[in-house]
């Protein structure tokens, strides 16, 4: 109690410091120029990355400047650098870590430069995102009309005075991708025929040995994380019925599950010929790319890797879910990505005729329990899967 009492006092105050602190009148003023905002996690970005051509393709004479998230920096080094002449990298962990001086660092160098417009395209804005999108020096900021989904509706009212114009937003749960493209159709006031897809110019080789199938362990947040022992179940069936290989991938949160799940296959298949490769904490983001492109399965939580891989459009993609950010981020509509298959929370299932209703319940979150969902449910849709592909061939 009295810990909230002081947080509610501390931080405004704080807030008011940076504020201050921060503040620097711009050293110049660019001719024909834009700043691309873009703070959120990786599977935002892959769901909107396309629209940087767009952004390119309407304004080819302007400066245009991307404000975005060190998180997802090497798939636009990689994917994307053509399409920007600069970028401002920013660590959101440290920002929304309270690291005092590094946000003033940050703030102050975003003041420097001003510019003729400001594009916001994210459409649950937050508390991270908002105090960017004000100290940008802009002549004209726009942004979607979004939703109060990550903001009081109070404090979203008070930060939609930052932006000279907002674009509407349909109020029904779309698609992110759908979402980004309504936005940019209205900024550029033309219908897209914009394409998600991630083309790699060059595909390294694989270099492990296939077939092989990756289980991805990591999330963003405990509850949409399945279970290390319903992935070694899976993983097992894999190398005795297919004869995969095996990748366990994850992040550097993911190290102990990754070594804990690598434990539970070598005890489940120790005769077996085929190979478990423990890679969690082990690659780069281009390198999981390179992973993802050459395998030919993966099972994985709803994460940014599921968003990759229906991205690159290769693997076969099984994605676990309690039905986090259904309609949203997931299931994948079957015209940007047929290879994909969601295996629900019993409960959502059960009542997928109700889709519209679901959708609306848990498009922003779900606190379904993901270890309802069992084993034999993604044993099953694989099976289906590869019983369905020896048919046809």
């Amino acid at each position: 109690m009295l810990k909230s009492i002081l947080r509610s006092i501390l931080v405004p105050v704080m807030d008011i410091c940076v504020n201050i602190l921060a503040y620097t009148k711009p050293k110049f003023h660019r001719q024909k120029s834009i700043v691309i905002l873009r703070t959120d996690a990786i599977g935002d970005y892959l769901l909107f990355r396309a629209f940087l051509r767009e952004a390119r393709a309407a304004y080819p004479t302007y400066h245009i400047t991307l404000i975005g998230n060190s998180a997802w920096r090497s798939l636009y080094e990689y994917f994307d650098s053509a399409y920007c002449d600069e970028c401002v990298w920013i660590s959101t962990a440290d920002f929304q870590a309270r690291h005092i001086f590094y946000k003033i660092k940050v703030l102050r160098h975003i003041k420097q430069v001003g510019y003729e417009l400001l594009i916001n395209p994210q459409h649950s804005r937050d508390k991270l995102n908002a105090p960017f999108a004000q100290h940008i020096n802009a002549l004209s900021k726009i942004a979607p009309q979004g939703d109060d989904v990550n903001l009081s509706p109070r404090k979203k009212a008070r930060h939609d005075r930052i932006y000279s114009t907002l674009t509407p937003s349909s109020p029904e749960i779309l698609f992110e991708f759908y979402r980004n493209k309504e936005f940019f159709e209205q900024l550029l006031q033309k219908p897209l025929n914009t394409s998600p897809k991630l083309h790699l110019l060059s595909p390294t080789p694989p270099h492990y040995k296939q077939p092989y199938s990756i289980l991805f362990v990591g999330a963003s947040a405990k509850y949409r994380r399945w279970s290390v022992k319903h992935f070694a179940e899976v993983g097992e069936h894999l190398m005795r019925v297919y004869k995969h290989n095996l990748l366990v991938c994850g992040g550097n949160a993911d190290i102990e599950s990754g070594f804990y799940l690598e434990q539970l296959l070598q005890a489940k298949v120790k005769d077996y010929k085929q190979s478990i490769y423990n890679l969690t904490g082990k690659t780069t983001l281009a390198e999981l790319v390179s992973l993802v492109y050459n395998g030919n399965l993966l099972v994985s939580n709803e994460t940014s890797t599921v968003h990759l891989a229906a991205l690159l459009d290769t693997t076969i993609i099984i994605v676990v879910s309690n039905g986090n950010h259904l309609g949203r981020f997931i299931p994948y509509p079957k015209e940007i990505r047929d290879k994909y298959y969601p295996v629900f929370h019993p409960y959502i299932t059960a009542n997928y005729a109700r889709y519209k209703e679901l959708s609306n319940a848990f498009a922003y979150k779900s606190t379904l329990n993901i270890n309802d969902i069992q084993p034999k449910q993604v044993i099953d849709v694989i099976d289906q899967i590869y019983t369905q592909r020896s048919d046809n061939e």
